[in-house]
């Protein structure tokens, strides 16, 4: 009788433990897929947080003449930078929404603190100088460096703002 048991009972067993696996499969992927979707709306409404205090900016500000920059971007790295590339020459920490531009433009009024829209891009704050040989250029800052190499160089339209 135990031998029947063993036999009768173990299939079961077996059984019983795969369909868990499967639930326990099926609901991991329930989980994922749910918390990419959280993922995804809060990139969103990032996005339309973004693009509101632009059109909010760009409704409040007056801008100088559109005039077409070479724009690129930059990482914090000494090659690229100076002995501190994590401290902008206004004496900021570079972030995020930040750039540097030419000394050229910078002599123009492009000063430390003032707003750029770049257009395709959004509005961005001069935090930072490029380096003397550059001229009617701008620099974005960027934390990773394969983003800003793949970023590249392109001619675009920029205007600064009064705001």
């Amino acid at each position: 009788m135990r031998i029947l048991f063993n036999y009768t009972i173990t299939p079961v067993l077996c059984a019983a433990l795969v369909i868990m696996a499967v639930v326990v499969v099926v609901k991991q992927q329930k989980i994922d897929d749910l918390s990419h979707r959280l993922v995804l709306a809060q990139k969103t409404a990032e996005a339309r947080k973004v693009m509101v205090e632009e059109v909010r900016l760009l409704q409040k500000a007056k801008m100088s003449p559109v005039r077409t920059v070479t724009v690129t971007a930059y990482n914090p790295s000494t090659d690229q930078c100076d002995d501190d590339p994590l401290m902008a020459a206004s004496m900021r920490k570079v972030r995020t929404g930040t750039i540097a531009v030419s000394r050229d433009l910078f002599d123009q009024g492009w000063v430390f603190g003032r707003k750029v829209r770049i257009e395709g891009l959004g509005i961005f704050e001069i935090n930072d100088l490029m380096n003397k040989r550059y001229h009617q250029r701008i620099d974005i800052f960027m934390w990773d460096e394969s983003q800003a190499r793949e970023f590249g160089r392109k001619n675009i339209k920029a205007a600064l703002l009064d705001i």
